[in-house]
């Protein structure tokens, strides 16, 4: 078969997914093209698989005067590459594709994968309805990423619409000496103790991911570390430590805005501590050099009872990190089928998430799963396992058995490859 992937601007999870189809495909002797910015190649490398053509097409991220460039610019290289089957990934490659192939003679098949759930509010809310139902209806087949875009996809009218996971790349069983490394390594380089419990989040800092929530449920695991009384931590029923680190590239806005949460979390919790300390110490009849003294002590001790942040950045390690890391969070507003939720599960992580779109479905009973923006539910699921490394140890043993049964990304690209052949034989039927 002849098959093009159109894709848009990505750097995530859906080109890791297109980048896996395409190489599986070519390898399994197909004829593959795929049509998308140069950004993305270059992040991926498209063109430098084997038996793999690229052609670049500059899709942006609105809808405007524009696109019909972009629709002349896909023609041409739909005409080079003469495909049995288009098949393109999101709204904005949808859409681009819907309309171009709307103006093709010979009409390729046209497949649909959906990876995201349309989220615009207001006249930009009810514009991606449209877009969506004109998807829907106007492609051969549309597949969701999670179970509930298929379900979505089925309301708006699909003539045809599966479920095809998007399967995590091969991740790579890291010894226990390389993580205890790579936990010395990070405690060295960000200031805190080896023996230190960390909990993992990986994702671009933007707001799906929605950290905001993580650092509320920062805020209460500091109230439930400090005694209402003295503002000591409680050492009797949670570690020394706890220490939240966040890899993945940042929106620069979204990333100062999280800063400014949580330097505001650590003053607030600072002063208040100081307040009970000089009320206690008011009470006392100690010298008022005492109670100085005590407020300093009490500062400190409600600074160190706040789990501490730190955001890494960009990371190539991150099979290192998950190994090192005691507990894997996911706190998005919304996610298809998460790549680095997969990685997680094989990893043995144990996972605390939200319950939202596919999440639940992935994990099943392998992880804590929680409602959407619920920081205090987060922060008892993670308080929980922080003080019981028994269920920790038995939530990693669940996730990694329910990681040994995902399907690997030859295994999706196979089961691809049937439904084209399945979707050419009904037509030509």
């Amino acid at each position: 078969m002849r098959i093009v992937f159109v894709i848009g601007t990505s750097t995530g999870g859906v080109g890791t997914h297109v980048h896996a189809l395409a190489r599986d495909l070519a390898a399994a002797g197909h004829e593959v093209g795929v049509i998308g910015p140069a950004a993305t190649d270059e992040h991926f490398g498209f063109s430098l698989l084997p038996r793999v053509r690229f052609g670049v097409l500059e899709l942006g991220t609105g809808i405007g005067a524009s696109d019909a460039a972009l629709i002349r610019r896909q023609r041409i290289l739909l005409r080079s590459f003469a495909p049995d089957i288009v098949h393109a990934h999101g709204f904005r490659a949808g859409l681009i594709t819907l309309l171009t192939l709307r103006t093709v003679r010979a009409r390729p098949e046209f497949v649909l994968s959906l990876h995201n759930q349309a989220s615009g509010q207001g006249l930009r809310g009810k514009v991606e309805a449209r877009v969506e139902t004109m998807l829907a209806r106007g492609a051969d087949l549309v597949l969701g990423a999670s179970s509930d875009l298929v379900d979505r996809a089925r309301e708006l009218g699909a003539h045809d619409a599966r479920f095809l996971p998007a399967a995590a790349p091969h991740v790579e069983q890291i010894p226990a000496e390389a993580a205890a490394a790579t936990r010395a390594e990070l405690a060295a380089e960000y200031g805190f103790d080896e023996g230190a419990l960390i909990v993992l989040a990986v994702g671009r800092v933007a707001p799906q991911k929605n950290y905001p929530m993580l650092i509320r449920a920062i805020g209460r695991l500091g109230e439930e570390r400090a005694s209402p009384a003295s503002g000591r931590a409680d050492e009797a029923s949670h570690p020394a430590q706890v220490v939240v680190l966040i890899a993945g590239a940042a929106d620069e806005s979204v990333l100062a805005q999280l800063q400014a949460q949580y330097e505001s979390l650590r003053t607030q919790r600072g002063s208040d501590s100081a307040q009970r300390d000089s009320d206690g110490a008011q009470r006392d009849s100690g010298s008022a050099q005492r109670g100085s003294g005590s407020a300093q002590y009490a500062e400190a001790a409600a600074a160190s009872a706040i789990p501490a942040l730190h955001f890494l950045g960009p990371r190539d390690d991150i099979a290192e990190l998950a190994a090192a890391a005691d507990i894997y969070a996911l706190t998005s507003v919304w996610e298809a089928r998460a790549l680095v939720l997969q990685e997680a599960l094989i990893s043995g992580r144990a996972i605390v998430a939200t319950a939202t779109g596919g999440t639940a479905e992935l994990v099943g009973d392998a992880g804590i799963l929680i409602d959407h923006d619920d920081d205090a539910a987060f922060a008892a699921a993670v308080a929980e396992l922080a003080v019981d490394p028994a269920r920790r140890a038995e939530l990693g043993r669940r996730a990694a058995a329910r990681g040994a049964e995902l399907p690997d990304e030859k295994e999706v690209a196979e089961e691809l490859a049937g439904l084209y052949t399945e979707l050419g034989s009904a037509q030509v039927g």
